[in-house]
């Protein structure tokens, strides 16, 4: 059903796409056949799932057993291991009640039985084990996930607020070009002060250091590990050793050239990766010769064991990546590569890995010392009293020709793209070209990936923001050659995902943020309500649809992020003035000129609907509406109208993007744009040095805690 509730069939030709892609052939009668008894075999050749995910509530814990016939009416075994390293043993008597359903297969009768294991709900990740009468043995992940995500008790009696940063529009006089880890010390020392309690940051995933135009954060490489670029290169231990390195940056040509990519208006990726790498393979070369610091040493050897075989591996894909468009740049994606070097456990890839190890621990070596740089921004936000400090960003998927589809490529299925129906904000629907993740293999891997990832973007942060929540329940699928109004869901265990995520989020001690704007099924809100998921909203469409007003603060859900924009919309400034509209005017992205023209009438009403709402409110005098209602007369009161108006909500946390803070005028994206538009590379207009003396930062602080704690 589409965002207007009207319901769309796929065609048999995508289903036989889908259905390819989900290695189920269906190109004729007989693999229609042999697909169908492939799966229902399986379910009952399976003694228990590879992973059961249970809620502590459940308790006692039932699962479900395949057995024959010969053991139907015996003893059962089992055994948990737990976590802690404790173990519980017990059985189980089956009887004819305990049946759910039965089938024959190759003449051999086979029952379904649901068991319970008595008294046992320890949150964890603990292994079962069983054991039949006949000697056949299985094993699963049993999964104990507590009923709901954390929220910091703070929630429970103050409303909350921060600031949305995109990490690489920072300007400052010290960055290499690029915003970078060592600025957000800088806006946590202003801004924590204030009362912002978190600061919001776009995704920080790897992305492509030997590939830097593949700027799109939520495009990334790897969602495991992060972003390099993002590293203050004078602020790794080495620079302070190497006399060579510093004196090679400390001449007027380096500081020239810095200097250069700082006062660009665009960041230049390609130049701004070609500076930092040089840097960096001299700081690793300093490490690797200094031996004197053993304690160091020891932290990295720690660091890699603990990153195991998938930081490993993420390292070698990025040293491979480097070697093959070292011999020719036409070879930019892996499926490029020679096709003994596809398969990452190839005898190929494991001799060119036992020579170049050095390049490959490079890489392990940019990780850590992205993690240390992190680590400090995070400490630096609790030792100034924030509540919540980083909130991170966690994509939807990764890039097709990325380092995790190519260390694990039964995972997804690579040849579709996942995206979204047309709907009002795209009329076209959306192809964001991201592979998707089977979901058959992620309960054959007990999650482990989801999990991981979870893990991994929870570090060092007091909130996760996930992208595209309803991901968990469903993606769409655009098969390939396909536009995307031709595409359809694929569902995903929505309840098992959930409790692992509530499982980590408890864990980790982070809040769960779930965007969920565009076509949202019915029960995803209810099960971020009762999970405690902050849902996602946006002052642009909070609507009584059936009147077109805008919704009054005091009907916001408690449970939510309420902000005036993101990444992918206007913000405050372009969108009162009309800039975006005017942008894609230019770009061509309307289908036709009625169309534009009925965006154009639809801003005016939204402009004159938020004025009235500002009104009831107070916020916003009699004889200045229509001075406000001309697009050209929007200023800094107006936009600070605004945000109080939000602050108001009764939502426990309110956002403010930092474009708005500095009433910047263009869009960080623009969706439906690939190389049209500068998406990922606009900086902010001022230097972080110069906010206190341009913007009332206080002053700003202070209407949003008066409101906020009114």
């Amino acid at each position: 059903h589409d965002i207007l509730g009207r319901r769309h069939e796929p065609g048999v030709d995508v289903k036989r796409s889908l259905l390819a892609a989900l290695r189920s052939p269906v190109d004729n009668d007989d693999d229609i056949e042999r697909s169908l008894q492939e799966m229902e075999s399986r379910k009952w050749r399976q003694i228990v799932a590879p992973a059961v995910v249970r809620r502590q509530s459940d308790s006692p814990v039932s699962l479900i057993l395949a057995l024959n016939e010969r053991e139907a009416g015996s003893t059962i075994d089992w055994e948990i291991c737990e976590e802690s390293g404790q173990r519980l043993h017990g059985n189980w008597e089956l009887n004819q009640q305990d049946v759910v359903d039965e089938t024959v297969i190759d003449d051999l009768r086979l029952m379904r039985f649901e068991v319970t294991l008595p008294e046992f709900d320890s949150p964890g990740y603990h292994r079962l084990g069983i054991r039949t009468a006949d000697g056949r043995e299985a094993r699963t992940m049993l999964i104990i996930a507590p009923d709901t995500c954390y929220q910091p008790p703070e929630l429970a009696s103050k409303k909350i607020w921060g600031v949305g940063i995109q990490l690489f529009s920072l300007r400052s006089r010290r960055n290499w070009g690029i915003g970078d880890f060592t600025d957000l010390h800088s806006v946590v020392e202003m801004l924590a002060p204030l009362g912002v309690e978190v600061l919001g940051l776009n995704p920080l995933h790897a992305l492509f250091s030997q590939l830097p135009e593949k700027a799109s954060p939520y495009s990334p490489s790897s969602r495991d590990f992060l972003n390099t670029v993002y590293l203050d290169i004078e602020a790794i231990d080495e620079f302070r050793i190497d006399d060579e390195i510093r004196q090679q940056v400390a001449t007027e040509k380096f500081q020239a050239s810095l200097q250069a990519l700082r006062d660009l208006e665009l960041i230049d990726y390609g130049k701004v990766w070609a500076v930092k790498l040089n840097a960096l393979k001299s700081l690793y070369r300093a490490f690797r010769r200094q031996g004197q610091d053993p304690a160091r040493i020891k932290a990295f050897r720690q660091f890699q064991h603990d990153g195991g075989e998938e930081l490993y591996r993420f390292a070698l894909f990025e040293a491979l990546q480097a070697f093959f468009l070292g011999q020719d740049a036409a070879i930019d994606r892996w499926q490029k590569w020679p096709e003994t070097f596809k398969d990452p456990d190839s005898k190929a890839v494991t001799a060119w890995a036992a020579e170049h190890g050095d390049e490959i621990e490079f890489h392990q070596y940019l990780q850590w010392n992205a993690e240390l740089q992190l680590a400090a921004v995070s400490e630096k936000c609790r030792s100034q009293g924030m509540c919540l400090g980083i909130y991170r960003d966690l994509a939807v998927g990764i890039e097709k020709s990325s380092a995790q589809s190519w260390a694990n490529q039964t995972d997804y299925a690579l040849g579709i793209g996942v995206g979204a129906p047309p709907d009002d904000f795209n009329q076209n629907g959306q192809n964001w070209a991201l592979p998707p993740p089977q979901p058959q293999a992620l309960g054959d891997r007990a999650y482990r990936s989801f999990t991981n990832t979870l893990r991994a973007n929870m570090r060092h942060a007091g909130a996760l923001r996930i992208d595209h929540i309803m991901g968990l329940t469903r993606l769409f699928w655009v098969p390939p050659g396909c536009s995307p109004d031709e595409g359809t869901y694929v569902s995903y265990p929505f309840s098992d995902l959930l409790g692992i995520l509530a499982l980590e989020s408890q864990r980790n001690r982070c809040l769960v943020i779930g965007e969920d704007l565009g076509t949202v099924p019915d029960n995803v809100r209810h099960a971020l309500e009762i999970n405690k998921i902050l849902s996602y909203r946006v002052l642009y469409f909070e609507k009584d649809w059936h009147h077109g007003t805008i919704r009054p603060p005091a009907d916001y859900p408690r449970c939510a992020l309420c902000t005036s924009g993101s990444h992918d919309l206007p913000t405050l400034r372009g969108f009162w003035q009309g800039a975006d509209l005017d942008l894609r005017d230019q770009l061509g992205l309307y289908p036709s000129d009625d169309f534009r023209n009925q965006q154009r009438q639809i801003r005016q009403q939204d402009r004159d609907q938020i004025l009235a709402a500002m009104q009831r409110q107070n916020l916003v005098a009699d004889e200045a509406v229509n001075h406000y209602r001309e697009a050209e007369n929007f200023n800094e009161e107006l936009a600070r109208s605004i945000q109080r108006y939000l602050a108001r909500s009764r939502s426990v946390l309110l956002m403010v993007q930092l474009e708005d803070l500095l009433s910047e005028a263009n869009q960080v994206n623009v969706p439906g744009t690939i190389d049209e538009y500068p998406n990922w590379r606009c900086k902010l207009s001022l230097n972080l040095e110069d906010w206190p003396g341009r913007l009332d930062l206080e002053g700003f602080a202070g209407v949003i805690n008066s409101e906020r704690d009114g």
